[in-house]
């Protein structure tokens, strides 16, 4: 798990010069003058070398007044971590590392829930704890993520003794479906990975498609 940062650090860049307001982003290209002065850059009075992901030395310099450091160079020193999402074009910076993996259940159990039970059940056999299991028609368990996960893994599958019918679980992060899992009568329990994506909100939807026909979903981490 990793605690968020709330907000970027002011006056630093990632790889490439990227300009805009405090509230409108702007995007496309700029050609800018910037000055270089041999800026020396220290960390409890101990002269530091700021470098990108390759290892290469990058330089601070000053436009308009204001000196620009590299993201990740900085971060680093700081003891933070660094993540780059070219998709969204987002920077991350976390602040603690708390290990690779944790129970959901654990670190942000569900603000709201339908017929979901948290006790340990049996699939195939097997216990399985950690989780919950829905047992009636349609229900939705609502998880704050607080926008600290990247992905979540569980292991979805019928309940012993409930192997017949169609079920179905759906996740959804900020109100998009991320993944359907469809579980089909007799099938054997299932290992699945769910983007979160750094969202702030999971929904876990299941459909059991009839009264007391259950379907469980165990082992739940993120990280």
């Amino acid at each position: 798990m990793k605690k968020r940062l709330q907000g970027l650090l002011a006056g630093m860049l990632i790889g490439v010069t990227i300009t805009g307001g405090a509230v409108f982003a702007t995007t496309g290209t700029k050609t800018i003058e910037v000055l270089y002065s041999n800026i020396n850059v220290y960390k409890d009075n101990v002269l530091c070398e700021l470098k990108d992901a390759n290892g290469t030395v990058v330089e601070p310099f000053i436009y308009n007044g204001t000196t620009y450091m590299p993201v990740r160079g900085t971060a680093n020193l700081a003891g933070m971590d660094v993540e780059w999402d070219g998709a969204t074009q987002s920077i991350y910076l976390w602040d603690e590392m708390c290990g690779e993996e944790a129970f959901l259940m654990d670190v942000c159990p569900p603000y709201e829930t339908g017929s979901f039970r948290d006790e340990s059940f049996y699939m195939a056999g097997e216990k399985y704890s950690n989780g919950f299991y829905s047992w009636f028609y349609e229900q939705d368990a609502y998880f704050n993520l607080n926008g600290k996960y990247s992905e979540l893994n569980c292991v979805i599958g019928h309940l012993d003794g409930y192997v017949d019918r169609e079920k179905t679980v759906s996740f959804f992060v900020d109100g998009k479906k991320v993944k359907e899992v469809d579980v089909f009568e007799g099938d054997m329990p299932k290992k699945v990975t769910v983007p979160l994506n750094y969202g702030l909100q999971l929904k876990i939807h299941t459909n059991v498609n009839g009264q007391d026909y259950k379907v469980g979903i165990g082992n739940i981490t993120v990280k």
